[in-house]
């Protein structure tokens, strides 16, 4: 794992005191080493932080230059394929420098040219320049695991892991984009390809920019979709055994030892089963909270005793909630998903001892283990729309409509929002603050399918892999997510959901993989989130002391009426997005 970042200035030479601030706000991502490549032309600058796993030699520096001086690469992730496609490269006629899986990129691109993305396995973000051609390519991952901005600007384009490389760019300029200000309020996040700055930019997932550094044009081409089908599967249960296991192995492919997150949950539990397989005594990381019952490090120390894992457990307490303000600086854009804390602190328990751990994401997008993937816990606006839905189908709109209700924590629609902002910032408001969700829909598909596409395009994209990246990045931890690996994906979603799918009881292949290996506690637990309780998140008197007297009410962004009616009624949810909001503003603006 990797921090990287560029600038490319079409009207003076780039400057390297520029490219040094660049690599020093993304230490945090690669402590382990720094690199800068400027191009002939002076105009090109590339800079890279390692946190080094494979080859941890002088060889695996970056950015990495191909023999010729033609090609540089800056990679931020893991190819777990690297061995199969170093392999192939080499019969093609490829000769290898270093033993990294960043060498693999350079290669693959002088045989496959752009096709090579379609060729990896593994979550990364990188960079590639071709010196010749004048070209420089941005690729990321098929999820966006990794995350990957860019900012377009007159006379200058940047880009980096995190926003706050691109605005150590002189020319960026810090303009709030006053639609994120509603969207963030109504979705938790930003939604891609918008971030809270005007003309700072998401690579959006299984993406390649291709920008001409003379001109600065650029396009953006998509190199992968998830396709979605209904075919039935025998021997389901064996086949995602093996693709599982597959895929744990290759996760674990480093030069350094790692660990995994461990909730007591099914998937983390099972990931650690998986594990023993490979390593003889996991290292496990969890966390809790005090004076609460369903504390999940009773559970992963059930789970531990069980598989043999050596566990690592920090408890936490209510003030931790005073930390967002750290976190805001670390996640550049703000995201309000209520388990920010408890992922940045078990990242920094693990961090201690490992320098990356398996995570559980992907296995509830799957496998169907959300609440609101449950027929019996659909959402109607009416009785006359389940009515027609019983008749006719679910459509879309009502599957959006559901969706919505699942995934706001605290509704800000789009009459709340007119009541919450100011008057300056109320003209922003879109006709549609959830309209990114229409560009996922699946005509003719399965309520269930078109919720589980949601899942993976939007929440999980938006929310939870953001959250783990930047929490566990603060930390210089690298988090791997094996359930991820995009052809157990694509097989999943080839199946009918009868294969894997029962509303009775939760992801029955997960279950079967446990069977018999762990104790009732866990085999039984009812899903539940990586949160704590949620007094944790009603700390009235916290908020009261950020937020009435704080920058969203001095500035007229949020209506200062519009907060004392959420005190009176207590709306903690609302006042978890404002608090998130508030602490943002502080850090960035």
């Amino acid at each position: 794992m990797c921090g990287i970042a560029g600038y490319v200035s079409k009207a003076k030479p780039v400057s390297e005191t520029v490219l040094n601030r660049m690599a020093d706000v993304l230490v945090h991502r690669g402590p382990d080493d720094s690199g800068i490549f400027i191009s002939p032309d002076k105009h090109t600058g590339i800079v890279h932080r390692r946190l080094s796993f494979i080859d941890l030699s002088a060889a695996g520096h970056q950015p990495m230059v191909s023999v010729d001086g033609n090609i540089v690469v800056s990679l931020n992730g893991e190819i777990y394929n690297f061995v199969e496609l170093r392999k192939e490269l080499t019969q093609a006629g490829c000769s290898f420098q270093t033993l990294t899986d960043t060498e693999v990129l350079i290669h693959g691109y002088t045989i496959w040219g752009l096709e090579m993305p379609k060729h990896l396995k593994g979550m990364f973000a990188f960079s590639l320049y071709d010196v010749a051609q004048n070209k420089l390519l941005l690729v990321r991952d098929r999820f966006g695991i990794k995350p990957l901005f860019y900012g377009n600007f007159e006379n200058s384009f940047s880009y980096g892991s995190e926003i706050k490389a691109i605005l150590e760019v002189p020319e960026t300029q810090r303009n709030i984009r006053k639609q994120s200000v509603a969207e963030f309020l109504a979705n938790r996040y930003v939604p891609t390809p918008h971030t809270m700055w005007q003309n700072i930019f998401k690579l959006p997932p299984a993406s390649i920019l291709e920008l001409n550094t003379n001109t600065l044009h650029y396009d953006i081409s998509t190199y992968w979709h998830l396709n979605v089908a209904a075919n039935p599967i025998q021997n389901l249960n064996k086949i995602v055994a093996h693709k599982l296991q597959t895929s744990v192995s290759e996760h674990l492919r480093s030069d350094v030892p790692i660990g995994t997150f461990l909730s007591g949950g099914m998937d983390s539990t099972a990931l650690v089963s998986l594990m023993k397989n490979e390593v003889d005594r996991p290292q496990a990381f969890a966390i809790g909270f005090e004076n609460w019952n369903e504390s999940e490090h009773k559970y992963a120390q059930l789970a531990a005793d069980a598989l043999g894992a050596e566990l690592h457990s920090l408890i936490l307490k209510e003030t931790s909630l005073e930390d967002v303000s750290t976190l805001m600086h670390h996640y550049d854009d703000p995201i309000a998903d209520i388990s920010i804390l408890p992922t940045y602190s078990v990242s920094g328990l693990a961090a201690k001892t490992v320098k990356a751990v398996l995570g559980g994401e992907g296995a509830d997008e799957c496998f169907g283990g959300y609440w609101w993937q449950q027929p019996s816990r659909f959402w109607f606006a009416n009785k006359w729309t389940e009515w027609k839905s019983k008749l006719f189908g679910t459509s879309f709109q009502a599957i959006k409509q559901h969706y919505i209700q699942a995934m706001s924590m605290g509704l800000f629609d789009k009459n709340e929002l007119e009541q919450a902002l100011g008057k300056d910032w109320k003209t922003a408001i879109p006709n549609d603050p959830f309209a990114h969700f229409d560009k996922f829909e699946l005509p003719k598909s399965t309520t269930l399918k078109q919720i589980q596409y949601l899942d993976i395009n939007t929440f999980m994209y938006e929310l939870i892999l953001n959250k783990v990246d930047r929490a566990s990045m603060a930390h210089s931890l690298e988090v791997r997510v094996p359930f991820l690996d995009h052809e157990l994906v694509e097989f999943m979603f080839s199946a009918s959901e009868e294969s894997y799918f029962d509303p009775t009881k939760q992801k029955t292949i997960i279950r079967n993989l446990l069977a018999g290996k762990v104790p009732e506690a866990i085999y039984n637990r009812p899903k539940q989130g990586f949160v704590g309780p949620d007094v944790f998140y009603m700390n009235f008197a916290l908020y009261e002391k950020k937020l009435k007297n704080g920058r969203l009410i001095t500035e007229g962004v949020i209506n200062a009426s519009y907060l004392e009616k959420l005190f009176t009624t207590k709306d903690h949810w609302k006042l978890w997005k404002l608090f998130v909001l508030e602490n943002w503003w502080e850090s960035w603006n």
